[in-house]
């Protein structure tokens, strides 16, 4: 028996699902960029151009070895440099580079927003976005998950 909980948990989770479908399709087509690169340039530039990854796991919700994989694309393509301090070469630190910041605010950004209001925004009122920001705040505050850091410095002061 399907309650009306698993529903609404259904619904909100394919609807998420169908426009990150969309964003990523567009992404890879017109940016040769995946969504996931894109989140990552996206943190990088709004966290001062440098991140542990360490905190990209946390903030990508992807696991260690996946961000390797993930940094690994982003160095290759020249986005993104490794760091290591000399008194800790456990801590690897990813550095945005003055190319992957052009790609972050050129590009991949401009095909995020556009797809972005096309899948999203566009199908929504404005009852329905300011809603679904207060129930998605406070799903990650229930879950420990909410940080400023996950969002743009212009609208961290949601605290």
């Amino acid at each position: 028996m399907v309650t009306e909980p698993i529903y609404s948990w259904l619904y909100v989770q394919q609807g998420v699902d169908a426009v990150k479908a969309a964003i990523g399709r567009r992404m890879e087509a017109e940016a040769a960029c995946s969504l996931l690169e894109h989140v990552a340039l996206y943190q990088l530039h709004h966290n001062g151009g440098r991140l542990q990854m360490s905190e990209l796991v946390e903030l990508l919700d992807v696991s260690p070895s996946g961000v390797t994989r993930l940094i690994e694309r982003l160095v290759k393509r020249g986005w993104v440099v490794r760091e290591q301090p000399a008194d800790n070469r456990r801590l690897v630190i990813a550095v945005l580079t003055p190319e992957g910041e052009e790609a972050c605010v050129g590009t991949t950004a401009r095909v995020y927003r556009e797809t972005l209001a096309e899948e999203f925004t566009e199908l929504l009122s404005e009852r329905d976005l300011a809603d679904l920001r207060r129930i998605g705040r406070k799903l990650m505050e229930g879950h420990g998950r909410w940080d400023v850091k996950r969002f743009a410095p212009a609208e961290s002061s949601e605290q």
